[in-house]
């Protein structure tokens, strides 16, 4: 598995969904970015910004198998990532692409 903490997981997955609309605001930037070192938000992105969207999925999907084994755990991920979309306005490709990996992570 390519992250070496659940942070890195997290902020990867973060990163994802700020780009789903094809732009990441600075308030997105500042809530991703939120408490994390700039050494590792600097090594994420780069991990992020080598995948393409299918190794994105397949990591986020391997991290959470990694990181979030309860109901629960997966609840609470999934709201910080809605949470981050609502940081803007919540663009109609970000609603259809959370409500599928939220599927993914929740039911698999």
């Amino acid at each position: 598995m390519k992250f070496n903490a659940k942070e890195e997981f997290e902020l990867y997955a973060l990163m994802y969904v700020a780009s789903l609309d094809f732009k990441v605001t600075k308030d997105e930037l500042a809530y991703m970015s939120k408490g994390v070192a700039a050494e590792t938000y600097q090594h994420v992105s780069e991990m992020f910004q080598a995948d393409n969207d299918a190794e994105t999925v397949e990591s986020i999907l391997q991290g959470s198998a990694a990181y979030l084994p309860t109901d629960e755990l997966k609840a609470d991920f999934i709201n910080k990532l809605k949470d981050l979309a609502k940081v803007d306005s919540l663009h109609p490709m970000e609603l259809a692409s959370l409500s599928s990996l939220e599927k993914l992570i929740c039911h698999k």
